[in-house]
């Protein structure tokens, strides 16, 4: 399980270590056949090289393990 604070990763640029610093929960209004779609889960990364935050989706992340 990923938490605030822990070193990810997006899974295209793996050599881009940055820092969990907010988890944002986005409710989709999507219609399906089955009903609503239910809430997008999305992260968003400090990476401290640049000093810039980028958001992800949360299925695009990985925890980097030292």
């Amino acid at each position: 399980m990923i938490k605030v604070g822990d070193k990810v990763y997006h899974f295209q640029s793996m050599n881009r270590i940055g820092i969990l610093s907010e988890i944002k929960m986005v409710k989709n209004n999507q219609m399906t056949v089955g009903g609503t779609t239910d809430t997008r889960r999305f992260f968003v990364i400090y990476y401290p090289d640049t000093q810039t935050y980028e958001t992800h989706l949360s299925g695009d992340i990985q925890k980097h393990f030292e």
